[in-house]
């Protein structure tokens, strides 16, 4: 079975990866109905990736951002958005090794 790749952010965020050609694409504003959408789909079985901007992520509640930094499954991915990026991503290496339970990036 082949996960989807969800994407949560704002108008330029979902056309970009629209035109990437990805189907689970949702235009949020940020705050409450950011964190409705994201629990959504976090909850949702079928997504392996979770896309969204980076700057909405310090706005959701603590009990929300606790269940992402604690998930393995699906990998929750914070991408700047046209202002440049914000810090509040973490790095890809770390979400891969969080996911995977291992660092890929070592060479043996």
């Amino acid at each position: 079975m082949s996960e989807k790749i969800a994407v949560i952010g704002d108008a330029a965020l979902a056309a970009g990866f629209r035109l990437a050609g990805l189907n689970d694409v949702y235009i949020t504003e940020k705050g409450k109905e950011f964190e409705t959408k994201l629990k959504e789909v976090i909850e949702n079985p079928e997504f392996g990736i979770v896309i969204v901007n980076e700057t909405y992520l310090p706005e959701i509640n603590w009990q929300l951002k606790k269940k992402i930094d604690n998930l393995s499954h699906p990998v929750v991915i914070g991408v700047a958005d046209i202002s440049g990026k914000s810090g509040e991503g973490e790095d890809l290496n770390e979400l891969i090794k969080k996911a995977l339970g291992f660092d890929v990036s070592k060479k043996s």
